[in-house]
């Protein structure tokens, strides 16, 4: 029928992009990319302001704890392996 229309079809109606839903978004952030994917958080349409914002700083906290560790972890096999290498000597 020519004479029939279509409905509007709106912004928030679009299909999202499958990296801009919130379960890959959410391993993208804490999994794979870290505080990289913050941008992808940031341009879904999926997530609320506040989601955003708490995820956000859920990130960065979870990054610092990370390094931190990373840190902790890496003196202590330097010293295991200074310890090492005394015992060697």
């Amino acid at each position: 029928m020519a004479g029939r229309k279509m409905p509007a079809v709106h912004a928030s109606e679009a299909p999202v992009k499958w990296y801009y839903r919130p379960v890959w978004v959410l391993l993208l952030l804490f999994l794979v990319l870290g505080p990289l994917g913050l941008p992808y958080l940031w341009r879904s349409p999926r997530f609320s302001r506040g989601a955003k914002l708490a995820l956000t700083a859920v990130v960065i906290a979870y990054t610092g704890v990370l390094v931190v560790e990373t840190v902790r972890i890496v003196r202590e096999v330097q010293r295991e392996m200074n310890e090492l290498q005394l015992d060697l000597d």
